[in-house]
């Protein structure tokens, strides 16, 4: 239950960012202290032990900074360099790297994804890259029986993408491809499978050579188990009585595209100036990848009326608009304890990323409370 104390921290914690964003607080008054101060106030909230973020402005890491504790075992202080599972921000990734092959023109998105991945099996009706990455590909996401102390995904280590999609390339669609939306990291795991035929590369060192290196991502990996990581931390889970404990064993092997790679929030942030910049793609590959292609976003519901949800889905990445209607482009994650945010926007190049240890956690909306703290009124943006 949360103390008054924290509903008062909380209300003061609003006024400041009403004001800060009324009166057009400039980047440098916004001090590590007040960030710091706010991330405080969110482990109060949330309980997480520790909380790390980072915020780029045109490429220059302004803040990194963490707060708590990285791995509560030994007391290790949570930092901007923390490296932690970012869970489905690995998806982020993966289609940079299929955009990469968009782009020198050995992909085509309209075509059938079996051209590019050929251990997928033909369906009943035909699936194209771009359906796998706007979640409209009718291939079903996870299911009871896959997870836990019973399932089998997590405690096999897969070190062949082929055999890390046995669980479910035979499975019916839940629905003709294009005609509805359901969130699949099944079906963004075959981006893995696109990147190594077409490339003729593993994709870790696809992703190394191309993507991670270019934009200075030196602490970004698959999270192999057998790997030492320097400055990694730990991420939790609360049982049934709100008490934390550490999570079980998990080999993330069978989703590196999906929501398979550990990474920290420096790196985010370097990532996301990389693609603002023409780093790692040319500005008409950003556009193509940043265009809405569902709008509304209708979550299918195989037992009633389909679900309209707040955001555009593009290529992978969200487009949302904050409360001045200026775009963002966004994605969360969640595995192994730790929840994970991204945010960016592309014309400000401010580019910010959050990790917590603990679930559960609201990434997003503590990202974006964050990104009102440096985005001026809109009035004052455009010198009015």
């Amino acid at each position: 239950m949360i103390s008054i104390k924290s509903k008062i921290n909380s209300i003061c914690l609003a006024l400041f960012l009403v004001i800060a964003f009324t009166s057009g607080i400039s980047l440098a008054q916004v001090t590590e202290k007040q960030v710091i101060d706010y991330l405080e106030q969110v482990r109060n909230e949330t309980g997480a032990p520790g909380i790390s973020i980072a915020v780029s402005v045109k490429g220059e890491i302004i803040h990194s900074i963490g707060v708590g504790y990285a791995d509560l075992d030994n007391l290790v202080q949570a930092t901007g360099r923390t490296v932690h599972n970012i869970g489905s921000v690995s998806k982020t990734i993966g289609v940079v790297a299929v955009m990469k092959l968009v782009e020198e023109g050995k992909v085509d998105l309209d075509r059938e994804i079996q051209e590019y991945v050929p251990f997928f099996p033909m369906k009943e009706y035909p699936i194209t890259v771009r359906h796998t990455l706007t979640h409209s590909s009718g291939i079903r996401h996870y299911k009871r029986g896959e997870f836990g102390r019973d399932g089998l995904l997590e405690l096999k280590h897969y070190s062949k993408f082929e055999d890390a999609i046995q669980h479910f390339k035979d499975d019916p669609l839940l629905y003709k491809p294009g005609e509805s939306w359901l969130y699949s990291s099944h079906a963004c795991n075959l981006m893995h499978g696109i990147v190594e035929t077409v490339s003729g590369m593993g994709f870790e060192e696809f992703c190394r050579k191309n993507i991670w290196e270019p934009a200075g991502m030196l602490s970004t990996q698959f999270d192999v188990p057998e790997r030492i990581v320097h400055n990694r931390g730990k991420g939790y889970i609360r049982n049934r009585t709100g008490r934390l404990k550490n999570v079980p064993f998990v080999d993330v092997s069978y989703k590196y595209a999906g929501g398979g790679i550990i990474s920290t929030v420096e790196n985010l942030v370097r990532f996301g100036h990389a693609l603002n910049n023409g780093t790692l793609l040319k500005p008409e590959t950003i556009e193509t990848m940043y265009e809405v292609q569902i709008d509304p976003v209708m979550r299918f519901n195989p037992r009633g009326e389909a679900t309209e949800l707040s955001f555009k889905q593009a290529l992978i990445w969200r487009v949302e608009e904050d409360i001045q209607g200026r775009r963002m482009i966004t994605h969360s994650g969640t595995v192994k304890g730790t929840r994970a945010f991204l945010l960016n926007y592309p014309e400000e190049d401010l580019v910010i990323a959050l990790l917590a240890n603990s679930l559960p956690f609201d990434s997003g909306k503590y990202t974006k409370a964050i990104a009102q703290m440096f985005m001026p009124p809109v009035n004052q943006k455009k010198g009015k």
